[in-house]
């Protein structure tokens, strides 16, 4: 596949922001957020909930018309410490990072090179690794200070 000409790719990314830009941010849910927001993020996504336990923690998970799976891991205080999605769409991350953590990956973005398909952020506040390409999108993002004692990274796919 060609690269598009770098006109071309500059319009479609000025008209990406511009398009954005318009667009009222959706109301603030997810990430460090109390279980209550699962339920409006179903909502929002038309998704189908599905809840299990783990081992100190209960996994809310919604899986979505187009196939992607959305996984939102609950502690026992009842907040959301760490999300995970994976299928043929990206979520909305701004929805699923909740207004704070997306707003620290954009920050990150703004300093940090990602690669064309993966995203590695590690710092003490908001960890997230995320990849993929058409039809095949993975990720995951927790905050450390939430993390339940024994809960295994392992266990957040």
């Amino acid at each position: 596949m060609k690269p598009l000409p770098a006109s071309l790719a500059a319009t479609f990314l000025v008209g990406t922001a511009l398009l954005l830009g318009s667009v009222p941010p959706p109301a603030r849910a997810g990430l460090g957020q109390p279980v209550a927001s699962v339920s409006a993020d179903r909502t929002r996504m038309k998704g189908q909930l599905r809840q299990r336990s783990g081992v100190g923690y209960t996994v809310e998970e919604i899986t979505v018309p187009s196939g992607t799976v959305v996984k939102e891991f609950v502690s026992p205080a009842g907040i959301v410490f760490a999300v995970s999605w994976y299928g043929p769409s990206m979520p909305n991350l701004q929805q699923t990072l909740g207004s704070q953590y997306f707003s620290q990956l954009e920050a990150a973005e703004k300093t940090h090179r990602f690669g064309h398909n993966h995203v590695e952020l590690s710092g003490s506040k908001l960890v997230v690794h995320a990849g993929g390409h058409m039809r095949s999108f993975y990720g995951m993002a927790y905050v450390p200070s939430l993390l339940p004692s024994g809960v295994s990274l392992s266990d957040l796919h």
